[in-house]
């Protein structure tokens, strides 16, 4: 009687055992086929930032005012905000502050809670025709 209770309990398990290995071992191959106009359209776009002629990034303005001030309000972005690019642009009749280069809103948004906690009049915007400086 033994023997047969051990039979009953090894023989499911050797089928448990051997099926699941046949069913995990699947194989197969994939291929992608892309078309040609992509990789001209990839092309196309580098050659479109690099001549400027694409606009998009988005960057936060801090200040806009007189030289002096706004050298100041850039030494404490610098020092606040490390991980943002800060520059100072002229635009007539301002020095304007800017702080970082973001490639879309939702990254520009989330600096800005972090910066208009120091800078209340702090906003996103879209410079005009210009590509980021790196």
């Amino acid at each position: 009687m033994r023997s047969l209770s051990n039979y009953k309990i090894f023989i499911p398990l050797f089928f448990i055992l051997f099926l699941s290995t046949k069913s995990i071992a699947q194989e197969g191959t994939v291929s992608i086929e892309q078309d040609e106009k992509v990789e001209r359209l990839l092309k196309e776009r580098k050659r479109l930032l690099k001549r400027g002629e694409l606009k998009g990034y988005k960057t936060i303005q801090v200040i806009s005012g007189e030289l002096a001030p706004a050298r100041e309000v850039l030494k404490a972005c610098k020092s606040m905000f490390p991980d943002y690019k800060s520059d100072i642009e002229f635009e007539t009749p301002y020095y304007k502050v800017r702080v970082g280069q973001f490639r879309n809103q939702l990254d520009a948004d989330r600096a800005l809670i972090e910066i208009s906690e120091e800078y209340e009049g702090a906003f996103v915007l879209t410079p005009k025709n210009k590509v980021p400086k790196k």
